[in-house]
């Protein structure tokens, strides 16, 4: 049976404030080995765990813009596919993380804002997390229990232990090492069953000290463009919305973009009553000003209303095609 971890992510903390505490640079890459292990299904009790391994990688990309506020994108990988992005930031009582994006750009707001770690580091120091991540309910208490001597595959380290206990969505234990000017260097994260037995443990372990490099290769960072539109700003991607809509946000996030790339988009009718097909309605343009930049683009609601039909939203890096969104709008 594979059960598949949610909310309590096993994310390296990284910061963006004091130096030598947490790396900042952009392009900072942590490498981990993953070990993932169930119960065999074999009725010899006996027989070992099933085992998976995985390369885990961690890149601390560019800012992303939330609710007019700055974060940093830590990109998640399991080889060379992406997994998610985690936006975090560095606060007066330690690192947050508000939101998440997902491999097409769809926004998951944490609802408070997950605190991944509290400073200052000391024993007894301790938080909890009890809110939603999309719609859901996560239940999470942390505590720093202390300084531990921890030996992984990127050398010896003197470690900060930080323990979690979590009830909800499922029972698990999250415990954490982190040095401070490196980041999470081992976690290890069991999940339960209801009679406390292990449904999956999943193990990362720091393979080299982290470093500046580029982002892995792959079939979703090979395209410039994700996009996606909502209803709202900052809000989930959908296929359909009603006529009296206020705004359609068509929002857009780059990769490895050229510096200062052309962004445009064009908003088209595609099958509208009275209206020829593939018509254009809009359109809009705007500068990226980093690689792995995005923005978004407002299409405010008619007068009358939005006029029942299919569209889409073309979007073009420097006049190349890159992505096209479709939609359908209903009475």
């Amino acid at each position: 049976m594979k059960v598949v971890a949610l909310a309590f992510a096993l994310w390296p903390v990284i910061g963006f404030a004091t130096e030598p505490i947490f790396p900042d640079a952009e392009g900072t890459t942590w490498n981990y080995e993953q070990v993932q292990q169930r119960p065999s299904d074999s009725l010899d009790l006996t027989a070992p765990n099933e085992e998976e391994h995985f390369a885990v990688t961690y890149r601390l990309g560019g800012v992303e813009r939330i609710e007019n506020k700055d974060l940093r994108r830590l990109e998640i990988y399991r080889g060379d596919e992406l997994e998610n992005v985690d936006l975090i930031a560095i606060e007066e009582a330690g690192i947050i993380c508000p939101a998440r994006i997902n491999p097409k750009g769809a926004v998951t707001k944490l609802v408070p804002p997950q605190q991944m770690l509290a400073l200052p580091l000391q024993s007894g120091t301790s938080w909890t997390f009890n809110g939603t991540i999309g719609d859901t309910k996560v239940r999470q208490r942390y505590q720093i229990a202390g300084e531990e001597d921890i030996d992984v595959p990127a050398g010896k380290f003197r470690a900060w232990h930080i323990r979690c206990g979590q009830t909800l969505p499922v029972p698990a234990t999250i415990d954490r090492w982190f040095v401070p000017g490196t980041g999470f260097v081992k976690v290890d994260t069991i999940l339960k069953g209801r009679a406390g037995t292990m449904l999956q443990k999943t193990s990362l372990r720091l393979k080299e000290r982290p470093k500046v490099g580029q982002a892995p290769q792959t079939e979703t960072t090979s395209q410039k463009l994700a996009a996606g539109v909502s209803s709202e700003r900052n809000g989930e991607f959908k296929t359909e919305f009603k006529s009296d809509v206020p705004a359609i946000y068509a929002r857009w996030h780059g990769h490895e973009l050229r510096d200062q790339a052309v962004i445009h988009a064009a908003f088209i009718a595609e099958n509208v009553a009275d209206v020829a097909a593939d018509y254009e309605i809009d359109e809009s343009e705007a500068i990226a000003p980093s690689p792995d930049s995005g923005a978004t683009f407002t299409l405010s609601k008619p007068k009358h209303g939005w006029t029942p039909g299919s569209y889409r939203v073309e979007f073009f890096v420097d006049n190349e095609p890159a992505a096209a969104v479709r939609f359908k709008i209903s009475k």
